[in-house]
């Protein structure tokens, strides 16, 4: 049986592909060769090493050879490639009248194992990313470009930006993350997006915010019946008029003309207000997928639980769960609860002494007893928080109470 193989340091290798029969040597140097068998694949990093790779197979195997081993190869080193690459995050900065992506590198810590989020949720969005990230072959098929659009909403402190981080970790993306404020026009929003490369995930925050402070404007009471998008005008200043960013121009780059200007993007808006938006922004098609960042309840609290203080259960796991369902708070509220403040009580400090100069496994028990008791505190000060919280949503407002002293 003929051999399949890959290069290795002894410059010739072989193993078996597909039941397939092929020999792969490297070339130390690049020199023309009579026919397709030089496959020029990466450049080496000196004159010593290889740059060239000869592969010599059956012919009955050529198109196994070209249509899947290759390819095959082709998709392992994006993989690497993409895998030790540093991420960056980027921000439009204006300088001297013209904005301009800077750079820093993004390394963000979350991940969807630490998102408090239902879990069947989470299922949902990593399968879609997934499916998104494979499906260059059916963009193409269908003749549409290949991004997609998320739309998080929901209240501040729901975890949107976290949830922008573990996207960027599971996709292994650039992020940029786009400040529409800075910009003065189309035109050089049109070239911010131009400058934004493949493999990336663009944000835009706060979208509800953004059209509150720059002012939103329909040209004429006309104009405003027609409900067309290209009529919604957003003006940056008073001191700038000139200078307008449109919703159409935005649109143009979210699914327009200008949205097959690259491939495998993905647009993130975040809001609070989802009520707010303006219904051509948000319309499906535009944002695939919108995806409500809601209050923290007993199941997100457990991965909370999981990831913070490292417990699974615990006694008061059944109050924290009943009082969650009656009030609204938010996973950052609660994570905050969590964190060990530093305030040793009696007991961690005995207990503590007690490991200085412990042998490795009574010190192992030890501090397992303190983390249990840390736990404890953290779960305890959670439960008198949540009460306090549903103490002061049923008190009723203050105006009611000074209107029934003046009855």
């Amino acid at each position: 049986m003929t051999r399949l193989s890959v290069w290795t340091r002894t410059k010739r290798s072989s193993t078996i592909f597909d039941g397939a029969a092929h020999v792969v040597e490297a070339v130390p140097q690049i020199r023309q060769e009579q026919g397709p068998t030089v496959i020029d694949l990466l450049p080496g990093d000196s004159d010593d090493e290889p740059r060239c790779y000869r592969l010599v197979f059956h012919k009955r195997h050529r198109k196994l050879v070209l249509d899947s081993y290759l390819p095959s190869i082709v998709r392992q080193w994006r993989e690497i490639i993409a895998t030790n690459r540093q991420r960056l995050l980027f921000t439009n900065h204006s300088q001297e009248g013209k904005s301009r992506w800077i750079n820093v590198p993004y390394n963000p810590p979350a991940t969807f194992d630490m998102l408090a989020m239902d879990h069947s949720k989470k299922i949902e969005i990593m399968e879609d990313l997934t499916a998104f990230r494979e499906a260059k072959e059916y963009h193409s098929k269908v003749g549409k470009a290949w991004k997609r659009g998320y739309l998080l909403h929901g209240p501040p402190g729901t975890g949107k930006s976290t949830m922008i981080g573990a996207m960027a970790n599971f996709l292994e993306y650039d992020v940029y993350d786009l400040d529409l404020t800075s910009i003065k026009d189309n035109a050089e929003l049109r070239k911010l997006f131009l400058d934004t490369t493949d493999r990336s995930i663009i944000v835009i925050e706060d979208i509800d915010a953004i059209e509150v402070e720059l002012t939103t404007k329909r040209k004429g009471k006309e104009a405003a019946k027609e409900n067309d998008d290209n009529h919604l005008v957003i003006e940056l200043s008073e001191k700038n008029n000139k200078g307008k960013v449109t919703l159409s121009g935005l649109l143009s780059f979210v699914d327009g003309l200008w949205s097959a200007c690259g491939s495998e993007r993905i647009f993130v808006f975040t809001t609070n207000h989802v009520d707010r938006l303006d219904p051509a922004l948000i319309r499906r098609g535009r944002m695939d997928r919108h995806i409500e960042m809601s209050y923290c309840r007993f199941e997100a609290f457990k991965m909370l639980a999981k990831s913070y203080l490292d417990i699974t259960e615990h006694s008061l796991f059944g109050e924290i769960g009943q009082l969650l369902d009656e009030i609204d708070t938010t996973p950052a509220d609660v994570a905050d609860n969590l964190m060990p403040r530093g305030k040793r009580n009696g007991e961690i400090d005995r207990l503590l002494d007690e490991m200085n100069g412990a042998p490795a496994d009574v010190a192992g028990n030890l501090m397992l007893r303190v983390k249990r008791r840390e736990a404890d505190d953290c779960l305890a000060g959670l439960v008198e928080t949540l009460k306090k919280a549903k103490m002061k949503a049923a008190a009723p407002p203050m105006d009611s109470v000074e209107e029934a002293k003046e009855e």
